[in-house]
């Protein structure tokens, strides 16, 4: 299904979300979102800042293409949430974090996520800990939930009354996502954090015997999901 898109300047953001369900909480949850087409992003680095640049010489062409598109969704979301003026040149606005790793918008104290998977990026900011993640739902991740979910997770995606591939899906985005809000590796989430709620558009995951809200949004053949550490 194609994706529906408007162009901004030198790329092409979604502008209709009617086809994503669960879109309208997912975005209400944050102080910002932008959601961008990779394929329109050209690979100059006129967007770069020089600590940008430097991070983006040290990878391959794919690898630098989508931190190009995450750089570009985070810049836009500076300017759309006034931190800093419209005019202002990519190349002033920072997206990279003093630990050279972490994004960050304009060296602000928001917080931010970002997340590419294909042909999208989404970057959201918030003024808590935050985490999004996208993913394609296919039969991939079923053939290797076994990797990343307990047989507890697994039973209860099948419990889910969602199709494996997308219950799947919104799994493997909540253990990514809350990676990305806790500041956690990828592989101690899979194993630290438990996901306890599968739904449509809600979700539930536990840390350190902690609950946390997931709200999930679905379209155009992806998953995004988003957590909020309200606590943190």
């Amino acid at each position: 299904m194609p994706l529906d898109l408007m162009s901004t300047s030198n790329f092409l953001v979604v502008s209709d979300f009617s086809l994503w369900s669960g879109i309208d909480c997912l975005r209400s949850a944050c102080l910002g979102m932008t959601l961008i087409d990779i394929e329109s992003i050209s690979s100059a680095q006129e967007h770069f800042t020089p600590r940008e640049a430097a991070r983006a010489m040290t990878m391959g062409l794919r690898r630098r293409r989508d931190f190009i598109a995450a750089r570009i969704a985070l810049k836009r979301l500076a300017r759309q949430l006034d931190i800093v003026k419209e005019n202002r040149p990519d190349q002033e606005i920072e997206t990279v974090g003093p630990d050279d790793v972490r994004p960050c918008i304009a060296e602000s104290e928001i917080y931010c996520s970002v997340s590419h998977r294909a042909r999208l990026v989404v970057a959201v900011t918030h003024s808590h800990p935050v985490g999004v993640d996208v993913e394609l739902v296919s039969e991939k991740a079923t053939k290797i939930w076994s990797l990343f979910l307990s047989p507890q997770e697994q039973e209860l995606a099948l419990q889910s009354g969602l199709s494996p591939e997308r219950a799947a899906a919104r799994a493997w985005t909540i253990k990514e996502a809350t990676a990305k809000a806790l500041g956690l590796h990828l592989f101690q989430a899979i194993h630290a954090v438990n996901v306890v709620r599968l739904g449509e558009v809600e979700g539930m995951m536990s840390y350190q015997e902690k609950n946390y809200p997931v709200r999930h949004a679905e379209g155009n053949g992806y998953v995004m999901s988003l957590i909020v550490c309200d606590d943190l």
